[in-house]
């Protein structure tokens, strides 16, 4: 039985419930294949709780894998459960396996039931720091293979596309911000090679200022700068449960560099402009000389005219 020929006959439901002391964790947009839901309601038996429902339908079966991702910046006890419902008998199941990256989790540490045409499991685990991150996947096994995967990441840091140049005794502020969240600490580092090099702030007269208005923002002033200054700067984001980074590039350029481009493109323009004065120069030798030739040509045929007369003249008076 093909993986296709589940549609209409099959549904297959993925559910994931967080239970979450405060607002840390947000579901990213669904992919295309997939329309999502979001719910979220008071759990009584939870105190000072939180329960956060996500659940998405598929009409169509288009892949053998859908994906879910989600953003968390704290520790939470969290409840993922994976739900196929079938109405095709000839839908078996005969095993459903959790993975952690590509390490298979123990049966021990997730429920799986079925009924008569449903199939259901979930897995319960405090995602406490960073090694918890990542991919959590469940596999449906039998006649056919179909698994769902829950990607769990802390929040990006952004800071900017594009390099910035500046020049020799100016200063700059570089920027990163971690949109709507906020870490516990920012840490700025300059690469140096392979390696992390944490900025020295005790510099006297100071060199680097951190700039931090808002949690989620932070910015670093860079004073009196110089050619040593280049290079890739680390905007490092701590969280509770995690750390991401952002990458700055600096170039700083010396003055010469933009008189260098100054004086390439006055050389150019000399260049072009002694050329065409040659050739200028060149055309009217050229057309000075032709002229001079044509009246050295029309001179002797004048003298050679004249001579013809007399001769003729000469001759006449002879006969005569």
């Amino acid at each position: 039985m093909s993986f296709c020929s589940l549609h209409p006959a099959a549904l297959l439901l993925f559910w994931v419930f967080f239970s979450v002391a405060s607002p840390g964790v947000t579901e990213n947009k669904a992919g295309p294949d997939v329309a999502a839901h979001t719910d979220q309601k008071n759990d009584e038996s939870v105190t000072n709780h939180t329960i956060i429902k996500h659940s998405i339908f598929l009409s169509d079966l288009t892949s053998k894998t859908v994906k879910k991702y989600v953003i968390i910046d704290r520790p939470t006890n969290l409840k993922l459960v994976c739900e196929l419902i079938s109405d095709s008998k000839n839908l078996l199941i005969n095993d459903v396996t959790w993975r952690h990256g590509n390490e298979k989790l123990s049966s021990n540490l997730y429920t799986y039931n079925n009924t008569e045409n449903k199939w259901d499991t979930f897995y319960k685990f405090v995602m406490k720091d960073q090694s918890n991150l990542g991919n959590y996947t469940c596999v449906f096994k039998g006649t056919t293979e179909v698994s769902a995967e829950f990607h769990f990441d802390v929040p990006a840091v952004k800071s900017g596309d594009k390099p910035l140049v500046s020049y020799n005794s100016d200063s700059i502020v570089m920027k990163c911000d971690s949109s709507k969240y906020n870490p516990i600490e920012w840490i700025w580092y300059k690469t140096n090679g392979s390696d992390q090099v944490l900025l020295n702030y005790s510099l006297v007269p100071p060199k680097y200022e951190v700039i931090q208005k808002q949690a989620n923002e932070t910015k670093l002033h860079i004073s009196d700068l110089s050619e040593n200054d280049s290079g890739i700067y680390l905007c490092t984001a701590i969280f509770k449960i995690g750390e991401r980074e952002g990458r700055v590039q600096l170039n700083v350029l010396s003055y010469m560099v933009p008189l260098k481009v100054f004086f390439a493109i006055a050389a150019e323009v000399v260049i072009l402009v002694a050329v065409i004065l040659i050739y200028e120069m060149q055309t009217k030798k050229k057309q000075t000389d032709s002229d001079d030739k044509k009246d050295i040509e029309q001179t002797e045929n004048l003298k050679s005219e004249a001579s013809d007369s007399q001769e003729n003249n000469t001759t006449r008076q002879r006969k005569v």
